[in-house]
C-alpha cells in the first residue's frame, strides 16, 4: 500500500469537516417580468438592468432597440433627460450599419426610453400635443422661410427691370408764363415741377 490506512481515514475525515464549515452559496434568483420564472442571467437583464430572461425576449416588438436619434426625436427627449437624469438609462455601442466610417450607434432599449418620455412630460397626451405643437411651429418655420425665399426673387426681379438713372434730375422747363404783375411761372417738362419768380 502507498499510503497507511490511518493517514487516509484522518484525511478523508478532516476534508469532511472542512466541507461542513464552508458556506453553501445560494444564489439570488432573478424572476422574469414576463412568464414569472426565475432565471440567473439574461442579455436585457445585463446591459440594461431590465428583468426579462432570454426565453422572453421579443427582439422585433417589445423589446426592440432604438438609435439616440430616435429616441430625442420620437419621444422628445433631450440629451440631458437620456444622460443625467437619475437613473441614466443604459445603452449598448454598435457600429453604425449604414457607413462603417460614421461615429458608433448607441442603442437604448424601447421600454426603458418610453418610461423616461412619460416621466418627462407627464401622460401620453401631452406628448402627443408637444409633437403637435413642434409640428405645427415646423410648418410655420418653412411657410415663413418660403414667403421670404418668394420675396427676395420678387425684389430681385423688380430691381432688375427698374434702373436707376445714374445722372441727377435737371429740370427742363417750358415756357415761362406771367401769372401776376411781377410774377412769372414755369413749369419742368420732365415732372411737373413748377418755379414760381419775380421779374424787377
Amino acid at each position: 500500500a502507498l499510503w497507511p490506512s490511518t493517514s487516509v481515514s484522518a484525511s478523508v475525515a478532516e476534508l469532511g469537516k472542512k466541507l461542513e464549515q464552508t458556506p453553501v452559496l445560494e444564489f439570488d434568483y432573478l424572476i422574469c417580468g414576463d412568464c414569472g420564472k426565475e432565471f440567473m442571467d439574461s442579455y436585457l437583464m445585463q446591459h440594461f438592468d431590465w428583468a426579462t430572461c432570454d426565453n422572453c425576449r421579443d427582439v422585433e416588438d417589445k423589446h426592440k432597440l432604438i438609435t439616440r436619434t430616435e429616441a430625442k426625436e420620437e419621444y422628445l427627449l433631450k440629451d440631458c433627460d437620456l444622460d443625467k437624469r437619475e437613473p441614466v438609462l443604459r445603452f449598448i455601442v454598435k457600429k453604425n450599419p449604414h457607413n462603417s466610417r460614421w461615429g458608433e450607434m448607441k442603442l437604448y432599449l424601447k421600454l426603458q426610453v418610453i418610461e423616461r418620455s412619460l416621466e418627462v412630460w407627464g401622460s401620453e397626451e401631452a406628448l402627443q400635443e408637444a409633437k403637435e405643437l413642434r409640428r405645427d411651429n415646423r410648418e410655420k418655420m418653412k411657410q415663413k422661410k418660403f414667403d421670404k425665399k418668394v420675396k427676395e426673387l420678387r425684389r430681385a426681379v423688380r430691381s432688375s427691370l427698374w434702373k436707376k438713372q445714374a445722372s441727377i434730375h435737371e429740370h427742363e422747363y417750358g415756357p415761362e408764363e406771367n401769372v401776376d404783375e411781377d410774377t412769372y411761372r414755369k413749369t419742368c417738362i420732365v415732372c411737373g415741377h413748377e418755379l414760381t419768380y419775380e421779374k424787377m
